[in-house]
């Protein structure tokens, strides 16, 4: 990961198919609506991501994937609470 970009596109993924793919169920969206709702929704994310000023910074690899990492696993941890 060489920018802030990527790292914040990786984030963006975990977000979406972690909270998305929950809420989707729970409104009874049938499988191929979900996972087609999905796959709109990642690219879109991924194209504003790409359009913050800030994000365009580089970064080691080493910190990129720390962040990347911690950012994931709270993410996990905190829809597990929230969700159920």
């Amino acid at each position: 990961m060489k920018k802030w970009e990527n790292v914040a596109q990786g984030i963006a993924i975990v977000i979406v198919l972690t909270l998305i793919s929950f809420y989707f169920e729970k409104i009874g969206i049938s499988f191929w609506l979900k996972y087609i709702s999905i796959i709109i929704i990642i690219p879109l994310v991924m194209y504003i991501v790409s359009k913050i000023k800030f994000l365009q910074k580089t970064v080691s690899k080493k910190r990129g994937w720390l962040t990347f990492t911690v950012a994931s696993l709270f993410i996990i941890f905190l829809s597990d609470f929230i969700l159920n």
